[in-house]
Order: structure tokens, then sequence, then C-alpha cells
């Protein structure tokens, strides 16, 4: 009887606790994955702008030994040529697309030439043909003229760091040059073109000036303009009056002063060329308005029309017929490098 309770006893205690199920372990060969990062898209460049009914190249538009000219290379060329507004006929259309596709082909034959012969352009190199170019851009005092410079850029829908690339290549195509050809100049080539040029070396008659400048930007008020033009009368009755000209420079003018300007009467600035053929040696003229602001000269010098001698002239020369070589061998150099090529074109119409 007792065995019976006490075995009644064990069995309700061991009912009165629950009964707590595993937990549930993830199998040992799997992981838990990763949210993927999201995907960036990439820039949608805009559609190049070209005239009604002309659609833009695909893909490649010509593969130079393996490689492949992407058609956006010309299609930016031929955008920029073309233009948007108008209809361009289908012959001229043909003939701009083949003169683009054969420039591109060019300078890719000429990367590869480049790459091949290890050619390189350092930075001092770069800088020196970068202010080589945009030294043709100065105003009347010699100083960088930005405005016309980056009018220039606009007008031909370039942007600097496209100037920039283009100067590189231009660069590197002149050293690619003057290692697999000849640019040399000889003596005789120079003094023989000398001789067969003689109406190209008459110096037209000419006049010296001194200036001082009172600048006066192109768009300014009326009353910066007028301020601009009393400073200038100001010059002028200085000078006119038998002052020093440094001093009167250093007084009042804008900019330093510097070496007499050479005026023909075919000059680009016709007011300054006219106003100094007027002049007698040592006279002042009154304030003269260009689109720098109010000049103020005095003749230094008149030059009769002459002939200018060999040596005056040397270094020109040489700078022409070295420039003609360069031109000459690159044309050479393409050449040969195309015959030498693979070459397979693809134009879109």
């Amino acid at each position: 009887m007792f065995a019976r309770v006490l075995l009644a006893l064990v069995l309700c205690v061991g009912c009165s606790k629950p009964i707590q199920a595993p937990k549930p372990q993830p199998p040992p060969s799997v992981k838990k994955e990763e949210a993927p990062a999201p995907v960036k898209k990439a820039a949608v460049k805009a559609p190049v702008k070209l005239p009604p009914g002309i659609a833009p190249a695909v893909g490649a538009v010509a593969t130079v030994n393996g490689k492949d000219i992407p058609a956006a290379k010309f299609n930016t060329d031929l955008s920029r040529l073309v233009g948007t507004g108008v209809r361009v006929p289908k012959d001229r259309l043909k003939h701009i697309a083949r003169n683009i596709l054969s420039r591109l082909i060019e300078q890719e034959l000429r990367r590869q030439a480049i790459a091949t012969e290890r050619i390189v352009l350092t930075e001092p190199e770069f800088e020196e043909a970068y202010k080589k170019y945009t030294s043709r851009y100065v105003d009347s005092e010699g100083r960088f003229d930005e405005v016309q410079f980056r009018t220039t850029l606009k007008r031909n829908n370039m942007s600097l760091t496209e100037l920039k690339a283009q100067i590189r290549r231009e660069r590197l195509a002149r050293k690619l040059i003057e290692k697999l050809g000849n640019v040399s100049v000889t003596d005789a080539e120079m003094r023989a073109f000398y001789d067969n040029n003689n109406s190209s070396w008459v110096e037209d008659e000419s006049r010296d000036v001194r200036t001082i400048l009172s600048r006066c930007p192109p768009r300014a008020n009326a009353e910066k303009a007028a301020a601009c033009k009393k400073r200038a009368v100001e010059i002028y009755s200085a000078l006119n009056a038998g002052g020093d000209f440094e001093q009167i420079a250093e007084r009042f003018g804008n900019v330093p002063p510097r070496a007499p300007m050479h005026l023909t009467r075919s000059s680009r600035d016709v007011a300054l060329a006219r106003a100094a053929f007027s002049l007698k040696v040592g006279e002042v003229h009154k304030p003269i308005k260009t689109r720098w602001g109010w000049f103020v000269i005095r003749l230094i010098e008149k030059n009769k029309a002459r002939v200018r001698a060999f040596e005056e002239v040397e270094d020109d020369i040489k700078t022409r017929l070295t420039e003609r070589k360069y031109y000459l061998e690159g044309l050479r150099t393409v050449r040969t490098l195309r015959g030498k090529a693979t070459i397979v074109t693809r134009l879109p119409f």
C-alpha cells in the first residue's frame, strides 16, 4: 500500500514540470545571406544633336589593327561640324563623314605608333606647347585675353579639357615625326627660299609710337566710360605740356610702359594706325578710343618702306621651312602607317 502511494507522488511531481521543445538549429552548412549592395546607375550622357534625318552612328565606326574607334568620337565631331539647324545634302554629309573618319583613323595610327616607339610627353613640354597656343590670344598690351580665348572655344564648341587633350595629341605627333622623319633645315634651303620670295620681305612704311592706355571695360556704364576718357584727356594734356613719358605713364596709366608699338597702314586697329600716320615725330595725338579703352600716343619714329635683309628674316624663314617639313613628314608618316595597318571602316551613311 505504501509503495503504491509513493509511486503516485513521483508520477505527479514529474507531471508538474512543463516539457520544453528543443530549439531548432540551422543546418551547419547553411550561412546567412547578406543583402546585395545597391547597384549604382551609370551616368547617362546627353544624346548628340544632329540635323534632322541624320541618325548618330552606333558601335565602332572603324577598327585599326584590332582597336575599335567608338562611334561617340565620330558623332561628337560630326555634331561640331554640321550643327543642328539645317539639313545637309547627302553627298556633302558623306564627304564630311569620310574626312572625320579618316582623321580619327590617323589619330589612332599615330597613337599606336607613339606607344610602339615609347614616346612620352613631359609636363614641362605640355606647358610649353599650351603656352605657345594661348600666346595668340593677347590684347594690345601683349597680355593674355581671357575673353577672346573663351569666345573662340565657345565658337568651336570645344571645352578647355578637349583643347588640352588636342594640344597633347599634336605635340606627341610632332615628337613622333621628329623620331621617324627628317625635319632639319639647311642654310642652302633657307637662302634659296629667301631668293625665291623677294616680295615677302618688303616691309611697308610704318610708324613707331609710345603708348599710354586709359583702360576701360568694353561694357562699362556711362559713368565709368566718362572717367576713363577724363583720365585719357589728363594724360594727353600732361604729355603735350612736355612732361616725362615714363613718369606720366606711371602716374596715370593702368599698365606699365611697354616697348614702342609698330603700326602700318594695314594694322588691325585702323584708328591707331590712322592717328600715328597723321603725326610728326615727337607729337602727341589726342585720346583715341579703341575696344580696350582710350590710347594716348606719341610718335617716336617714321620708317620708310624697304626690303629686309636675309639676316633679319633668317629666323622667320627657318620657322616657315621647319613647319612645312613637319607637315610633309607627317603626311609621309601617316601614309607609311596606313600601308602597314589593317583597317576596317563602317560608315553609318
